[in-house]
């Protein structure tokens, strides 16, 4: 019995160990193009969905690496504008309103730093084609975009090199 909780302690250590380290940093949230609501105060639980969003997929995508990820600016998908008689206000999605998002990056294996970065994403074409996403999910152009660039910069030779701790 003493074993079992040994080799499940060893193994949750290990389990930990080959658990990457991802931070992720909003710089200067506050002067972000958008992230507001209709009376023009920021949304703070908007930054806190792409930090989760992009942490779970970092660790998915890299795991064992230390990831930093630097955002500068988010610019949401649509316009927050008044619709109707009733003053209500709605994110109204156009050709011309599209998602970006300016961020640098740094993977690390323990020291020795691994691939950084720093890039503009965006997404002209965010209404086009097929998305993953459900319609409910209010950041679905903005997560299509990210794993778009995270398939494309970060290959497979890089993801599947062996990650030492």
């Amino acid at each position: 019995m003493k074993s079992r909780w040994i080799a499940l302690a060893v193994l949750a250590a290990a389990s930990a160990a080959a658990q990457a380290d991802v931070q992720v940093n909003f710089i200067k949230s506050d002067q972000f193009s958008d992230i507001k609501d209709k009376n023009g105060f920021r949304q703070p639980e908007v930054l806190d969905d792409i930090k989760a969003y992009l942490v779970a997929q970092f660790d998915k995508r890299l795991p064992g690496r230390d990831v930093r990820i630097d955002v500068t600016d988010v610019d949401l998908a649509g316009e927050i504008e008044p619709v109707g008689w009733g003053g209500q206000w709605l994110r109204v999605m156009r050709s011309v309103t599209s998602p970006s998002i300016e961020l640098s990056y740094e993977v690390r294996e323990g020291d020795k730093v691994v691939q950084q970065g720093k890039t503009r994403l965006r997404d002209m074409n965010y209404q086009d084609g097929f998305n993953n996403f459900s319609s409910g999910d209010p950041l679905r152009y903005e997560k299509q975009m990210l794993d778009r660039w995270m398939r494309q910069e970060f290959s497979t030779a890089v993801a599947a090199a062996p990650a030492s701790r």
